[in-house]
């Protein structure tokens, strides 16, 4: 794990934000799509007949069952946190193929035959679809595919039937649909590239909240956030986890001989280096001022041992001090404070014995 990852980082994240959002909005949207049916259902109904609207429905019903079923399965998923940063942009594909299936469906009732009085049903369908169109750019504004796609289907099934209808004055009105629609999909790209850097601001507003403005690790406040979803997890799953509290030796004794910039210069380096030695999957926390924190998920003792020993060396090579650690193994009986507290006494353990070295806590509590 590096520093250069943050940047991957910051994009998953955003993924994962816009992603959720529109998951959440698709689900409140399913109350404007029944409405859009009601409405629609009475146009085919009293415009041709109840048997075509009956087939509509059932055409309608079915090919939203697979959108209804990846909303149903996204949720489910998230709410047992199977569902990641990591792993979420696929399920934007799943939905936007699921959801292409229920717009062809809706748009199908523009060429359903309604004899005399095709204009008026296909006028009336079609300003229903434009006030639809109002509300799934707002249900969709995180997914431009998806905008695209709905607002493509829409307008070509209103301009289609339009021109097929031969009507001149309903080719003008086709003719400057079209146009209005090349206009909205300029200001739609427009919206949406805003709400994305919108979301994009947030999250960078809240990473730098949470993260160490000099070491760029994450600080305290990241840690105690990381924990509230962590500590219960692992509960539940009864998997082992290590903490390793380390610190810089004699560092207020470099910092007075060499200067505090060379002092944060090396709080850097140090930083790069547990970055560099550690998993993807462990959080690194700069604990304050020359201290540091790694959790070590699903991880026992002996290999915790092992990663505190790669750190020891790599900062002993690529630096001018030497760090010592202090390696605790979570057990269910004791909370994260006394976690801390028997892996601060092993790293003083570890001072006492001479530094740039680790001792593994043998305390109870």
């Amino acid at each position: 794990m590096t520093i250069e990852d943050s940047q991957s980082g910051k994009n998953q994240e955003l993924d994962f934000e816009r992603i959720r959002i529109l998951f959440d909005n698709v689900k409140f949207g399913y109350l404007g799509v029944v409405s859009s049916v009601t409405l629609l259902y009475f146009v085919v109904a009293n415009y041709s007949s109840i048997e075509f609207a009956k087939i509509w429905l059932l055409v309608v019903s079915i090919t939203n069952i697979p959108r209804i079923i990846v909303s149903i399965l996204f949720a489910k998923r998230m709410k047992t946190r199977t569902i990641t940063r990591h792993n979420i942009r696929p399920w934007e594909r799943y939905m936007t193929l699921s959801a292409t299936v229920a717009y062809l469906g809706f748009v199908s009732v523009m060429f359903l035959p309604y004899g005399a009085n095709a204009t008026v049903a296909a006028s009336i369908c079609a300003f229903a679809f434009m006030i639809m169109a109002t509300g799934g750019v707002l249900v969709l504004s995180t997914s431009l595919p998806q905008i695209m796609i709905f607002m493509g289907l829409v307008m070509l099934a209103i301009v289609c039937r339009f021109l097929l209808l031969g009507d001149s004055l309903l080719v003008v009105v086709a003719f400057i649909f079209f146009l209005g629609y090349i206009q909205l999909i300029r200001l739609i790209i427009r919206q949406h590239q805003i709400l994305i850097e919108n979301i994009g601001l947030k999250i960078e507003h809240k990473l730098v909240a949470l993260i160490d403005p000099l070491t760029k690790l994450g600080n305290r406040r990241r840690l105690y956030l990381y924990l509230e979803k962590f500590l219960p997890a692992s509960e539940r799953s009864g998997h082992p986890f290590c903490l390793i509290l380390l610190d810089i030796d004699h560092f207020k004794k470099y910092n007075d001989s060499m200067g505090h910039n060379a002092g944060d210069e090396m709080l850097i380096n140090v930083a790069n280096v547990m970055l560099e030695c550690s998993r993807n999957q462990d959080l690194v926390i700069r604990y304050g001022g020359e201290e540091f924190l790694i959790v070590l998920p699903l991880t026992n003792i002996e290999d915790a041992e092992v990663l505190a020993e790669r750190i020891r060396i790599a900062v002993k090579l690529k630096t001018d001090v030497t760090i010592s650690a202090g390696i605790v193994e979570y057990h269910d009986h004791i909370n994260f404070e006394q976690l801390l507290e028997m892996a601060d006494k092993a790293l003083y353990s570890a001072k006492k014995k001479g530094r740039d070295r680790h001792v593994v806590s043998t305390s109870s509590c």
